[in-house]
């Protein structure tokens, strides 16, 4: 009887000096700070997978972190993640990740491999009200606003424009510039 490896390696499965040995084999590749066998995809799943095995079971993947599961994104230095307010997680302080309180209804999120991640429409309000001056996520957010269809951006826009939303202005520039990326070019 053959076992089969999982989709996502970490250290509790394989010692880490094997694993990295697999790796320069050609056996294994590095996805985030796990290791998956090289007849795995990089997709959606095993990047879902990967941030899973860096949070308790009730956190949210958000910001850039969910932009990074969905493909659009690359792996952020530092992944982001949220659990609803009332959630009551305990997470040791970590240069790796950032967990923040916020008020998620499930309607936001789906499931990937078991864990949640905020869907599109939420994950460019939280990227257009994140004042982050290291990072342009105006693409990001125009590229999240096709993955949301027809009426994303007026949406957004709904959920932005509002007088107590923390960081509007900022929100409302950057919707705007993303929502120009994306029109097409009348004048050739």
């Amino acid at each position: 009887m053959t076992t089969r490896l999982r989709s996502v390696l970490s250290g509790r499965d394989l010692p880490v000096a094997e694993l990295c040995s697999a790796r320069l084999d050609g056996e294994l590749f590095t996805l985030g700070d796990f290791w998956c066998p090289v007849d795995e995809l990089d997709a959606p799943d095993t990047r879902a997978q990967a941030a899973a095995l860096l949070v308790p079971p009730r956190a949210i993947a958000e910001r850039l972190t969910a932009a990074w599961i969905l493909g659009l994104a690359a792996e952020p230095r530092r992944h982001q993640f949220c659990v609803d307010v009332g959630a009551r997680v305990h997470l040791q302080p970590s240069a790796r990740l950032i967990l923040r309180e916020v008020t998620c209804p499930p309607t936001d999120t789906a499931s990937i491999t078991g864990l949640r991640v905020t869907r599109p429409l939420r994950t460019v309000v939280d990227l257009a009200r994140w004042p982050d001056p290291d990072v342009d996520v105006v693409p990001l957010i125009g590229a999240l606003l096709r993955l949301c269809g027809p009426g994303g951006a007026e949406q957004a826009l709904g959920r932005c424009d509002r007088a107590y939303v923390p960081f509007r202005s900022l929100a409302l520039g950057r919707l705007a510039a993303a929502e120009g990326c994306r029109q097409p070019s009348l004048t050739r």
